[in-house]
């Protein structure tokens, strides 16, 4: 009991639907990892992370501030900010499906191998991730997680189901691509069942009005997902002729070593809508008090992580994968500590968050990939120099957040009064 009282409330249900989602995504990668092999699972993989650098990159920020918004007004009119965070959304799936669309036949040759079906998968898990996120920053900000829990479920296990049907009909690469893309709508139809007293009524809020830090909210956002989702890219990009099956091995590495990350998603659901009360209250003794106890606990998981990966994380991917797709011990643990120290980088990105330092958590993501480069071109170990950069990235970018957050909370009077 003493544990579950260090996460905010809410995280056990979302924790929930993130364990279903979660057993269906490692379900779907090993079928489509084993169904096609790791030169035809390559394209597959780098939908997947192309998706959720796009996807997440630029939606995250505008579930957070409705996430933000609606817990602040403790019971006001949602409609307002619905309506207008809704339009803000169209304009942003807009832009990148006419982007997508321009580049589509390098993005469909470059990235995946010529498959078309899969540039069509990119194009519906834009717009289904701009919706997702809308109706989860909805949904968060109400404190109804047991929704937000469903949207998770019906996203993994519709993603499932959808290929184990396309397989049948479409067939070959491109019904995993499918699958990918139909998946986020079916989890909005799952989050949206039994949602009742929802009024949207009321006039749009202006622009404006739903956040000035959106700007920087957005610039934040692009980065963690680049952090997130970059290392498979460049190992794609950096591979050599005889190298081409190395982005998919490194992809299921990282997948692997991520299990607790993608567990940390219920934590951020729930934590930013807790920490923004808290603020707008005025608490900011409970706000370090709950924070601290939260920071303890992500530490301890990320070390538990690192020592499961490193003795049994090779083992792990190659009875999930095949020994295809076999990778070194030190990639295991390398991979594991980045994701450790991620899960601190982002609990402090959410606090910043929460006291209205967007700009100020958007400078120390860039801080982080600054250090990204310089780190990859170093050595000659493909898996190693990118696993390093990963690591110096992340690290770069907790350490400026834990300086930032704290010099924020040293200023609340001045800061507080004005915001």
């Amino acid at each position: 009991m003493k544990l579950l009282d260090r996460l905010p409330e809410g995280t056990v249900a979302v924790g929930g639907g993130l364990m279903v989602n979660g057993l269906a995504a490692y379900a779907f990668i090993t079928l489509a990892s084993r169904a096609l092999g790791p030169e035809d699972y390559t394209p597959v993989g780098l939908l997947w992370a192309l998706s959720f650098l796009l996807g997440p990159g630029f939606f995250q920020p505008l579930e957070q501030e409705v996430a933000r918004i609606i817990a602040a007004r403790s019971g006001g009119s949602i409609g307002p900010v619905v309506r207008t965070a809704g339009c803000i959304g169209a304009g942003m799936v807009g832009l990148l499906v006419i982007l997508a669309l321009v580049l589509g036949g390098r993005i469909r040759h470059d990235l995946f191998d010529g498959h078309g079906l899969l540039v069509v998968g990119l194009l519906l898990v834009l717009v289904g991730l701009g919706i997702g996120h809308l109706v989860r920053g909805v949904l968060a900000g109400l404190g109804r997680f047991g929704g937000y829990s469903r949207y998770f479920i019906g996203d993994g296990v519709g993603r499932l189901v959808m290929v184990l049907v396309l397989v049948t009909t479409v067939g070959g690469v491109g019904a995993y691509g499918l699958a990918v893309g139909i998946a986020p709508f079916i989890g909005v139809v799952f989050a949206l069942v039994g949602q009742r007293e929802f009024s949207l009524e009321g006039p749009a809020e202006p622009a404006g009005g739903l956040s000035r830090a959106l700007g920087a909210l957005l610039v934040a956002s692009v980065a963690t997902a680049l952090v997130l989702n970059v290392s498979p890219l460049v190992v794609e990009a950096l591979a050599g002729s005889d190298q081409a099956d190395d982005p998919g091995r490194f992809l299921n590495a990282l997948l692997i070593a991520r299990v607790p990350l993608f567990f940390f998603q219920a934590v951020q659901a729930s934590l930013l809508p807790r920490l923004s009360a808290l603020v707008g209250a005025g608490q900011f003794d409970e706000l370090v008090n709950v924070f601290r106890r939260l920071l303890g606990l992500v530490a301890g998981i990320g070390g538990v992580a690192i020592v499961v990966c490193a003795l049994f994380g090779t083992w792990i991917v190659e009875f999930a994968f095949g020994a295809d797709f076999a990778v070194e011990r030190q990639d295991m643990v390398l991979l594991a500590a980045s994701s450790a120290v991620m899960m601190m980088a982002l609990s402090f990105a959410q606090a910043l968050v929460a006291c209205r330092a967007q700009g100020r958590m958007a400078l120390a993501w860039v801080f982080g990939l600054v250090a990204f480069p310089p780190v990859v071109a170093l050595g000659d170990d493909l898996f190693l120099r990118v696993e390093l950069g990963l690591l110096a990235t992340v690290s770069v970018a907790a350490a400026s957040m834990a300086i930032l957050f704290s010099a924020r909370l040293r200023s609340t009077d001045r800061w507080n009064s004005t915001e």
